[in-house]
């Protein structure tokens, strides 16, 4: 954090200081990720606050003990999904991959292939999200059902941004057989079921789309799998968008919304603000969804989103009423 030419004449003149200083930097923040990472969404404002301190600890980490930088990039996961921070994660990520295939730990090095492809699929880089899965496969390919389930899902993905359909389904139907062989209820099942759904959806079989959200939704609300609860919501208010049920649509995003700022997912904030505000305005009470778009708006942007295009229209559309 030190201008350049202070930080050169202090490892210079007392490197045994900032040594020392080094480690107690590191140890501080890695003690804070581990604590308030992971799934514990409440505590990730505490991650927020003290950003500058494990910020300024990761490249000291990337140079350091292995096994410390996976369980930090394992704990960061999904506190850099809900904050937007896409670019520290798949950089991160990239980094902890060729420092795990350096000691032959293939099995993390996998998991950071897969963390890094599903960074680029909330760009819509499908090309970027396919080389990752070829090397999560290439790391796995001596590991058991789940890390292989999850490898064929990440080539699921790629292949619906590519808008092939029947490749999606034809891969997430098999990751979601390889799931249910490890646990029939789980939440890779029932995230396994929304992906299959969200490809149906796109695919216009809508029944077959709501049947399986449905089930991915019973699932999640038993195990109480509170981020699968939120997105899996979500995609039912999408599914009502797309069968032109705009107050079932705006319900459901409502209440997608409310649960979305209970676990902070800023993504998920704007994509049930976006779809409360189209919701509105097909039922031409624009003047009330204008601020649910600009907030769509102003979230997808900070987070360069391929949703931000949707967003705009819908902007534009709420606008016409003034």
């Amino acid at each position: 954090l030190l201008p350049p030419l202070a930080a050169t004449f202090l490892r210079h003149k007392r490197p045994e200081i900032v040594a020392q200083t080094a480690q107690r930097l590191t140890d501080r923040a890695y003690a804070l990720v581990l604590e308030n990472g992971y799934q514990n969404f409440e505590r990730f404002p505490n991650l927020e606050a003290e950003w500058g301190t494990i910020a300024a600890a990761l490249p000291i980490l990337v140079q350091g003990e292995d096994e410390r930088l996976q369980r930090v990039c394992d704990a960061l996961f999904q506190f850099f999904n809900f904050t937007g921070r896409w670019d520290e994660s798949i950089q991160l990520n990239q980094r902890a991959e060729q420092k795990a295939v350096a000691v032959r730990n293939f099995r993390r090095a996998g998991w950071r292939a897969y963390q890094a492809g599903f960074v680029y699929s909330l760009r819509g880089q499908a090309s970027e999200v396919l080389a990752c899965a070829t090397r999560a496969e290439a790391h796995w390919k001596d590991t058991g059902a789940r890390e292989k389930a999850y490898a064929i899902r990440l080539r699921g993905i790629g292949h619906r941004l590519e808008t092939n359909y029947s490749a999606a389904i034809e891969i997430y139907q098999e990751a979601l057989n390889l799931f249910r062989t490890l646990s029939p209820e789980s939440e890779d099942v029932a995230m396994g079921l929304n992906d299959l759904a969200g490809v149906e959806r796109a695919s216009k079989d809508y029944d077959a789309a709501e049947r399986d959200y449905r089930e991915a939704l019973r699932i999640a609300k038993k195990i109480n799998y509170r981020e699968g609860v939120v997105y899996i919501t979500g995609n039912l208010a999408a599914l009502a968008l797309n069968r032109e049920g705009w107050t079932e649509s705006e319900a459901l995003a409502r209440e997608a919304l409310e649960l979305a700022e209970k676990v902070g997912k800023q993504d998920e904030i704007a994509r049930e603000s976006y779809r409360i505000a189209k919701a509105l305005a097909r039922q031409g009470r624009k003047a009330e969804g204008l601020s649910y778009a600009k907030r769509a708006v102003e979230i997808f942007e900070k987070l360069k989103s391929k949703e931000l295009e949707a967003a705009r229209e819908v902007l534009r559309e709420c606008e016409e009423e003034k």
